[in-house]
């Protein structure tokens, strides 16, 4: 069995006494960077850049996956809010967007761009671009993971956070509207990735964790646009939402997400009880306590930790660090036989 089929077999469900390592989150590091000479912000930018450093981290550590991109700005950027392009240890961020107002946000334009446009302009088309090059010449052996940002979490960038949160208390109709005109984009964008060649489509929606959305909330505004989402994807899906996630898990697999991808803080082994085989589990290694901060050691016996517990793959819970040490990654990637 190659490096793809263990972690393909883990989606579909089929578990390992060892699971496999993987990455399905942001993966760029700083001496990543430099090893390959693909740096940010560049490599958020540019198609060959992109596939370069996001095939490093397999080269270096022998992870099976490879993904892009490496931030959740992309969707806002293309709606037409202004972005920073970060620095080599830093990724990409939305500074301002025009449908903020200065109390509260705007109603959706009648003239907001078609999901046909959406997806055929902007770093859209770097990441479509990159999903197809990755596909073509390393699908054979690397599962190729594109992740998108969820609607919510897309708003989140579009309106502002503190506009959102009132807006889905004091009039959430609107969000409502706004919700209605972003996934349809997001919809088309996944799929568009998917026929690209990715081999798993990963949301990240982060703004639906209960952090920021209350749990009663999670079907109106977060679960019912990802099933649509999900519903259209020829290959398979993961859901990402971080923080406290533990009272959202139902909601979670209630999208048809094959494999849910969480953070410690969801709590390691009642998460498992929880979701009860009903989606395969990845993560939930701590990207900033034990990636970032901690020993190899460290790593060794948290990701053996998530395999004692139940978890399918094995992977940080959040994106990883910039600043993560190399010897931390190999930690994780060798976890089953250190």
């Amino acid at each position: 069995m190659n490096r793809k089929d263990a972690v393909l077999d883990a989606l579909n469900g089929d578990r390992e006494d060892i699971p496999p390592a993987a990455v399905f989150t942001q993966t760029a590091t700083v001496s990543q960077m430099e090893r390959c000479g693909s740096r940010w912000p560049e490599a958020n930018y540019d198609p060959d850049m992109m596939c370069e450093l996001a095939l490093e981290c397999s080269r270096s550590f022998g992870f099976s996956t490879v993904r892009v991109p490496f931030c959740v700005s992309i969707e806002a950027e293309r709606l037409g809010c202004a972005v920073d392009r970060g620095s080599i240890g830093s990724q990409p961020s939305v500074i301002s967007s025009p449908y903020r107002m200065e109390e509260g946000f705007s109603d959706v334009p009648e003239d907001l761009m078609s999901p046909a446009e959406f997806v055929s302009g902007g770093r859209c088309t770097v990441v479509s671009g990159s999903v197809h090059s990755l596909a073509e010449k390393h699908g054979d052996d690397l599962v190729v993971v594109a992740g998108i940002t969820g609607p919510l979490t897309t708003l989140t960038h579009v309106l502002g956070a503190e506009n959102l949160l009132m807006g889905m208390v004091l009039c959430p109709e609107r969000v409502d509207g706004w919700l209605d005109a972003v996934t349809p984009m997001i919809k088309t964008y996944a799929e568009t990735l998917a026929h690209c060649g990715a081999d798993d489509i990963q949301v990240t929606e982060g703004s639906a964790s209960p952090d920021l959305t209350p749990p009663h909330d999670f079907e109106r505004f977060a679960g019912g646009r990802l099933r649509s989402i999900f519903s259209g994807i020829g290959c398979k899906k993961s859901l990402h939402i971080c923080g406290e996630a533990y009272e959202i898990l139902d909601g979670m697999v209630s999208t048809g997400a094959d494999a849910l991808s969480i953070e410690k803080r969801a709590g390691v082994g009642h998460a498992v009880e929880r979701v009860g085989g009903r989606a395969v589990l990845i993560g939930c290694v701590d990207p900033v306590g034990t990636l970032l901060s901690g020993t190899p050691a460290d790593v060794v016996t948290e990701a053996r930790a998530c395999a004692d517990c139940g978890f399918g793959i094995i992977a940080p819970g959040c994106g990883v660090p910039p600043m993560t040490p190399d010897d931390n990654l190999n930690a994780l990637a060798h976890y089953g036989g250190i």
